[in-house]
């Protein structure tokens, strides 16, 4: 059975897919961490407003609450950097993910080359058993 001459080129791209479907994981671990500092943010943005008022009234003088503004906007402004991080890294994904698709398509295409080689290999193969049993056959009834 001869081998099937695009085998290099089958394992050279499940090679790139596999690399692709690694891409694609770690930036989906990215944006699962992404969203936990999102949600770490937002849980203390509302634990802030839930003890402002406590705050206010211990607030003795302007930098007292200038203080407290700044804590206020500074996990508003952290929570905003975390938002854009997690938009950059939503279009990072659907980039691999478009990747990975495209990978996978290339692989199917030449795997499906490989299937119909395999199955002409193989008819090739019944047909030339069945010329020499053929062969074999006619030969017994010659010899007779």
């Amino acid at each position: 059975m001869a081998a099937f001459k695009f085998q290099n080129i089958l394992n050279h791209r499940k090679l790139i897919l596999d690399e692709h479907y690694i891409e694609l994981s770690r930036v989906q671990d990215e944006l699962v961490k992404i969203n936990l500092r999102i949600n770490s943010v937002q849980n203390s943005i509302n634990l802030f407003k839930e003890t402002f008022p406590d705050k206010v009234l211990n607030i003795t003088n302007i930098n007292d609450y200038n203080s407290l503004d700044a804590q206020y906007r500074t996990l508003l402004a952290k929570l905003d950097d975390l938002l854009k991080i997690k938009d950059s890294i939503s279009v990072d994904l659907e980039n691999k993910k478009a990747q990975t698709i495209s990978a996978r398509v290339e692989c199917e295409k030449i795997d499906k080359l490989r299937e119909k080689y395999l199955a002409i290999n193989k008819i090739t193969e019944l047909k030339h058993d069945e010329a020499i049993a053929n062969d074999f056959a006619s030969n017994r009834h010659n010899q007779r």
